[in-house]
């Protein structure tokens, strides 16, 4: 027996909880997920070089600090060209939780052929013809239980990793369809194994060039900078192959505009000089502006003071905190004095100045701390050979909590 208050009280809140649900949808301040269509803000050109480029054939390498809006960007290219009348397949590798590039070898090689079968007939004829004479053969237990093609274990050598780098250009072929692979968090996969990996598909891509332009495009994509500047800039993988694409900074025209135009709809009224400051201190990352202004808007009623603002502030600073103290405490004393050098504003580190003043012991120790720091992504270089903390929100608690007066 359930009580009818009980009942009428259950329908009460799931009728409150499917309002909110929809207001977050409908806001224009969205930054739980990629963000495409009217929400999308600026980089539209970025949009159309991207989609000339994919449209060409050519493939595009894409990185930058986390949450940067690469994925909407990326997004909103694929309904730029669906809209157009373009026609392609596209197979989406999330890469996010694959660290090993075994594990690689046969989650890729299920993606690959999920993006064109459906039925377990279909993906148990197709592995066996398109992928013979490899360990990949199709499991359908696993593929009932979980969605993986194939078993996570098993070998991955050479025959599979030769096998897997030309199954995208044997799928475009045979359905007579141009696809695009977009590789998220692809960093993730440098190893021995991985490299075999790229040589292979570098060869794949090399031959399917020296006939005419590719039916393959591929879009590696990655959020850890300077691992990624390792693989395609140092290292020279896919070199002359792949386009390095750097998306365009949002103008703080185009973020006021996207702001105001989503609290005007809700009736709402903020300042522009107060916008401006929080445009600045977010470093233009429309992610970190979307998150913000969301809270903005559920703390608000009318017009948005600069108590609210503050408000909304030491709500996300209080989110993040232990994801910034984790990083803090993962840093020795000498890297954490280099990074204090990077805050205020040095960009020399190896003059007698700067070591003695931030007890950094030799020009060898700057140069080790400074590969600390970039392998551990607290720090990245623009093309000015500058210093930049990549996270706008930890620098900014860096400068006022940790540093600060108020640590």
């Amino acid at each position: 027996y359930i009580p009818q208050n009980y009942l009428l009280n259950l329908r009460h809140i799931t009728v409150c909880c499917q309002a909110k649900t929809e207001k977050l949808m409908d806001t224009p301040f969205q930054f739980a997920k990629y963000v495409t269509g009217k929400y999308f803000a600026g980089r539209r050109q970025d949009c159309v070089t991207m989609s000339n480029l994919l449209s060409q054939g050519e493939n595009i390498v894409l990185w930058s600090p986390l949450k940067s809006g690469k994925m909407s960007a990326v997004q909103q290219t694929f309904l730029n060209m669906r809209t157009s009348g373009k026609q392609f397949i596209i197979c989406d590798m999330d890469m996010t939780a694959i660290h090993d590039a075994g594990l690689f070898i046969r989650r890729y090689a299920g993606a690959l052929l999920s993006s064109v079968a459906s039925t377990k007939d279909e993906f148990e004829e197709m592995s066996a013809r398109l992928l013979a004479g490899t360990s990949l053969v199709f499991d359908p237990v696993r593929y009932s239980d979980s969605g993986h093609v194939f078993p996570d274990s098993g070998e991955a050598g050479q025959a599979e990793i030769n096998a897997v780098a030309h199954l995208p250009f044997a799928l475009s072929a045979e359905r007579d369809t141009p696809m695009v692979v977009l590789f998220r968090e692809f960093q993730n996969i440098d190893s021995d194994m991985g490299e075999k990996f790229f040589k292979a598909l570098e060869s794949e891509i090399g031959a399917a060039r020296a006939v005419g332009k590719p039916s393959c495009s591929f879009i590696f994509m990655g959020s850890r900078v300077n691992a990624m500047e390792s693989i395609f800039q140092r290292r020279r993988f896919f070199w002359h192959l792949a386009e390095r694409y750097t998306l365009s900074e949002i103008s703080d025209a185009e973020i006021s505009d996207h702001v105001m135009k989503g609290f005007v709809a809700g009736g709402k009224v903020l300042d522009r000089d107060l916008l401006q400051g929080v445009i600045r201190m977010f470093r233009n990352n429309i992610w970190y502006i979307n998150h913000f202004f969301f809270i903005c808007d559920s703390l608000s009623k009318g017009y948005i003071s600069e108590l609210t603002l503050n408000d909304a502030l030491a709500g996300m600073i209080s989110v993040h905190e232990p994801r910034f103290v984790s990083i803090m405490d993962d840093l020795t004393g000498f890297q954490e004095r280099l990074l204090k050098a990077v805050l205020d504003g040095n960009v020399k580190f190896s003059t007698t100045e700067v070591i003695d003043k931030y007890r950094l012991n030799s020009s060898a120790n700057v140069k080790r701390l400074k590969d600390a720091l970039m392998k551990k992504e607290v720090i990245m270089f623009n093309d000015k050979d500058e210093p930049v903390i990549q996270d706008p929100l930890f620098e900014y608690w860096l400068r006022k909590f940790y540093f600060g007066e108020e640590k």
